[in-house]
């Protein structure tokens, strides 16, 4: 897929942190299900006067800012002993790239600065600080650390940065700490569909892994609540949490991984094949709604990120669709409220396995 830079006008680019953290599990929790996850992952509650999916269940992460792209972070960088070639790990090893990643003059390379505002984004809405102090021996080591910062300090500081993006370079200028860049592993890019309406976003997933559940405290502003679950009741308390379609997408890859360490591994190889951009495109149908993804038999050759991407096919059920499909990739929502992701025959190009499949009760295709 093309995408004309140009256009960039017509969307918001993100970065958003999928952060797992190691969990003792309990000897009951392991006779009450198949799957016994010995990790759980952070998500935050956007305030209900949001004006972007307000009520949901979201990752830490938010716009890009000038601040994390300026040239000044390489002065921070050189002070630890950071030079061009200790960041060369962060870019895969592929010349296909997302537009997101489309290099900017007079800026850092999008591989560092989007790393930045996700490691800001996470500090500003939950307090969660992944940074380091110590020289870079050993900075390529996989684990992301949360540096503790005393309850005055933070709370001082989370208004800072979100008052003003660029505090954060002050930030870590005044505690003599850089961004962990390399505990950030590159994880999966989401554009948001044409014909949701309101706000759209170009965004970076990124995973990093914690080798225990930190204290974490939401900025009251944004966010109204803060949960450690693991992917699976994550994705099945679907009466009190609700998850827009990438997250329930990305929950259910993640729910395949019962072991932190086994997903540090997987996230740190994968890492290296780059991601490719998941621009979801709606067909209508008898009986609700389903978005295919890249990759599903019925996924349009030429897509149009500007203008709406609909297709009618409303004579048939979401059923008939999908006996119709030799390859699918794709969400489905019935107007009962059911939920499903569908996937099946499809290989994917950047080396993810397919996600768990899902059926939940949840929410209607008018909301999306």
């Amino acid at each position: 897929m093309k995408i004309n830079f140009i256009i960039y006008n017509f969307w918001k680019d993100a970065a958003s942190l999928l952060l797992a953290a190691r969990h003792r599990v309990k000897p009951k929790e392991t006779s009450s299900s198949v799957f016994t996850y010995d990790y759980q992952l952070l998500a935050l509650k956007r305030h209900q006067n949001s004006s972007f999916m307000p009520g949901a269940y979201v990752f830490p992460g938010g716009t890009t800012e000038s601040a994390d792209a300026d040239l000044k972070w390489n002065k921070l960088f050189a002070a630890f002993g950071f030079d061009q070639n200790n960041f060369k790990s962060l870019i895969p090893n592929t010349n296909v790239r997302p537009p997101i990643f489309k290099k900017i003059s007079n800026e850092l390379p999008r591989e560092i600065s989007l790393r930045i505002t996700a490691i800001r984004e996470t500090f500003e809405e939950c307090g969660i600080l992944l940074c380091k102090r110590s020289t870079k021996v050993g900075f390529l080591k996989d684990w992301a650390e949360n540096l503790t910062v005393t309850n005055r300090e933070l709370e001082e500081w989370q208004n800072k940065v979100h008052n003003d993006p660029t505090e954060f370079y002050k930030l870590c200028e005044g505690l003599q700490c850089y961004p962990d860049l390399w505990s950030l592993h590159e994880w999966s890019n989401w554009l948001t569909p044409t014909n949701v309406g309101g706000k759209r976003f170009d965004t970076v997933f990124y995973l990093a892994c914690l080798p225990e559940i930190p204290d974490a405290k939401y900025e009251e502003t944004e966010m109204e609540d803060l949960i450690w679950a693991n992917p699976k009741n994550l994705i099945n308390s679907t009466s009190s949490v609700l998850l827009m379609p990438p997250q329930q997408y990305e929950l259910a890859r993640l729910a395949k991984f019962e072991s932190l360490d086994n997903l540090l591994e997987f996230a740190v190889d994968r890492s290296k094949m780059g991601v490719h951009l998941n621009f979801p495109v709606k067909v209508k149908l008898l009986d609700g709604t389903v978005f295919l993804l890249p990759g599903d038999s019925l996924y349009p050759k030429h897509v149009s990120f500007i203008e709406k991407n609909i297709l009618d096919k409303s004579t048939m059920t979401i059923n008939e669709l999908r006996n119709d499909s030799t390859i699918k990739n794709r969400l489905e929502f019935y107007d009962l409220e059911i939920k499903k992701i569908i996937v099946h025959n499809h290989e994917n190009i950047d080396g993810h396995l397919s996600p768990l499949p899902v059926q939940t009760v949840r929410i209607k295709p008018s909301k999306l």
